[in-house]
């Protein structure tokens, strides 16, 4: 039977990373991952969506959600993180210095990100450019094909990290299903799981899920772990204001360049595809070079729930709703500001992107990550604390670095 020093569920921000920084360190290192490779371009054919109170999307495949990201690199959680114990500053600087992170040069900022920043300063509230995990010398500066997958190769994506995880020595096993970890005396010593119709198995001390966190509680609640599994899923629930402004352009511009900071939450201009049919139902004819849409994202409540079967709930609490109403009509004052025809405004479904919380730090998995089982670690959005309100990747990736450091020394 084959014997790896570590065993990785999943390939997403936090599984690629690790796969990446292990390898590196000449640890023998499997990963198992759900979906398969595909071709970055064509990352929107994996989409997976959970109808749960909220639509929850995700990519299945080889480099996850990080394949359909906007390439944002907000450090988030960072004080909570701290106050269990964990501290991840160091690391990412790390990720700043190798990924170049940095907001996009000013010959990308157009026509709406130019208004949407004008409209939050004449309102007194404070903008700040977006850093990204992208090369702007192979980004295109009209591109819109970010949450569709990359083109051209410029934005950092986990599959990157896994190709040179690869080049390391490590191996990958696609199109996995049914995996359990195989324990004896509380600790772990193997993986079993099911491809191409097979069940097969692999000895292991040390297994890191790193599922998200839908999947997490899936391979938790198979190894026998129960308490506070599953519970606490948040999603930074968001929705989309969008209203006519003439030639604003957003449709030939980056999303996200710029935002701004609420109290739990973010404004940022988004030209969401999901707009345009809004309008119609209107009676509204809207040109997408006169679709101006900022996106009301919200850290909310932890009031959702992936159950042992799978399913999923996450229902929109009272709180979450009048946040979203108040955060609204910020962006209803910032597109008036810009010019806005406010006969024409409407608003998008609230759906989730983030999702995390289900296997949360200080209940499901301690300080080093490490949860009940020896050798069972989480290193994925499951174990953060609570909802950030901004985009985690950056701060995934960093508890990822976190944990390999902490695998190399063991």
């Amino acid at each position: 039977m084959t014997v790896y020093d570590v065993v990785i569920i999943g390939s997403g921000a936090a599984g690629g990373t690790l796969a990446k920084e292990l390898s590196a360190k000449n640890k023998k290192v499997l990963v198992l991952e759900k979906g398969d490779f595909v071709e970055e371009a064509e990352a929107y054919k994996t989409y997976d969506i959970a109808f749960s109170g909220i639509e929850i999307w995700r990519i299945i495949a080889v480099g996850g959600t990080t394949l359909v990201t906007f390439g944002n690199a907000m450090p988030v959680l960072t004080n909570e993180l701290r106050d269990f114990g964990i501290n991840i500053v160091e690391e990412i600087k790390e990720l700043n210095n190798e990924l170049n992170i940095s907001p996009l040069p000013s010959s990308f900022i157009g026509n709406a990100t130019k208004s949407f920043i004008e409209a939050a300063k004449n309102l007194g509230l404070t903008v700040k450019f977006m850093p990204k995990m992208i090369d702007p010398k192979k980004c295109l500066t009209t591109c819109k094909h970010c949450t569709a997958g990359c083109i051209t190769g410029a934005k950092w994506s986990s599959l990157k990290a896994i190709r040179k995880a690869l080049a390391s020595g490590a191996k990958i096993i696609t199109k996995v299903s049914k995996v359990k970890i195989l324990t004896s005396g509380g600790k772990v010593k193997g993986v079993k799981y099911i491809v191409n119709g097979v069940e097969k198995e692999v000895t292991t001390d040390v297994v890191v899920s790193c599922a998200g966190a839908l999947g997490t509680p899936e391979i938790l609640f198979s190894s026998g772990i129960e308490d506070d599994v599953g519970e606490g899923l948040f999603t930074d629930v968001f929705i989309t204001i969008g209203g006519i402004v003439k030639n604003v352009m957003l449709n030939r511009e980056q999303d996200m360049l710029a935002y701004v900071k609420l109290g739990h939450g973010i404004l940022s201009p988004f030209f969401s595809i999901f707009l345009r049919p809004k309008f119609m139902c209107k009676g509204i004819k809207a040109s997408p070079k006169d679709i101006m849409g900022i996106m009301v994202k919200i850290a909310d409540t932890p009031s959702g729930k992936v159950y042992r079967n799978g399913k999923v709930s996450k229902p929109l609490t009272d709180y979450d709703i009048e946040l979203l109403r108040k955060y609204s009509e910020k962006a209803l004052e910032m597109l008036e500001a810009m010019g806005a025809d406010m006969k024409t405004i409407v608003a998008t479904y609230p759906r989730g992107v983030h999702p995390g919380g289900t296997a949360a730090i200080g209940k499901v998995v301690d300080k080093n990550l490490e949860t009940e089982i020896k050798g069972l670690y989480v290193a994925d959005a499951s174990v953060l604390p609570k909802a950030p309100g901004a985009p985690p990747m950056l701060t995934i990736m960093a508890l990822a670095k976190y944990l390999a450091k902490k695998l190399v020394e063991t």
